[in-house]
């Protein structure tokens, strides 16, 4: 399964209006695709003005059958130039594969995302760890969780998802990664698996 994802930037000075835009561009991409589409707004981690767009696909060439149904879809392309003006620069497209999930089939309310970039020469390395830390994490805490590879952009990326219903399921995450003797072991493992400073932490929250 891929997880394919485009953020964009809202105009900070209509967040309002563009928030409302993204989830309703949201819902004109699955009525046209028949795929349906996530809208998440970032939580922390990013500019609080980024917006995603994000869908499961089995291969790239749904993905891009998807892409060519947009293409001559008279009603989105209008949308899309019609409202240009809410969105601050061009988007950033971003498609990854999953290696290991115990993801559930409708998405979650919360998404715990931590991103690294593999050292030269430990990509095998660093997929293996992060099967490993993936399957820790849910079993630890029960919730449903992912690791990916990138396919496209910078070399070496991978990252993790850990999906929460409610604020209490990120406050037992946290607790777990706080208090849990078996995870700080695990987590030391990774310091010469990924270039240094490459890690970030964020947090999304679905808005459909």
């Amino acid at each position: 399964m891929y997880i394919f994802s485009r953020t964009a930037a809202l105009n900070p000075h209509r967040l309002i209006e563009a928030t409302g835009a993204a989830i309703e561009v949201g819902a004109m991409v699955t009525g046209i695709t028949g795929n349906p589409v996530s809208v998440f707004a970032t939580r922390y981690g990013q500019p609080t003005n980024t917006i995603g767009w994000s869908v499961r696909v089995e291969s790239q060439a749904q993905l891009q059958a998807d892409f060519e149904k947009l293409t001559v879809n008279e009603g989105y392309l209008q949308w899309v130039t019609a409202h240009a003006e809410l969105f601050d620069g061009a988007p950033t497209d971003q498609l990854s594969t999953v290696v290991s999930s115990t993801l559930a089939s409708a998405p979650k309310r919360f998404y715990a995302l931590v991103t690294g970039t593999a050292a030269n020469g430990k990509m095998a390395d660093a997929v293996s760890f992060g099967v490993r830390a993936q399957q820790f994490v849910a079993e630890a805490t029960g919730l449903a969780t992912a690791f990916m590879t990138s396919v496209y952009g910078a070399f070496g990326q991978v990252g993790w998802l850990t999906g929460a219903d409610s604020a209490s399921d990120l406050d037992a995450l946290a607790q777990m990664q706080m208090t849990n003797a078996d995870y700080h072991k695990l987590v030391a493992e990774a310091g010469p698996l990924f270039i240094e400073g490459s890690g970030l932490n964020g947090l999304i929250e679905k808005l459909n």
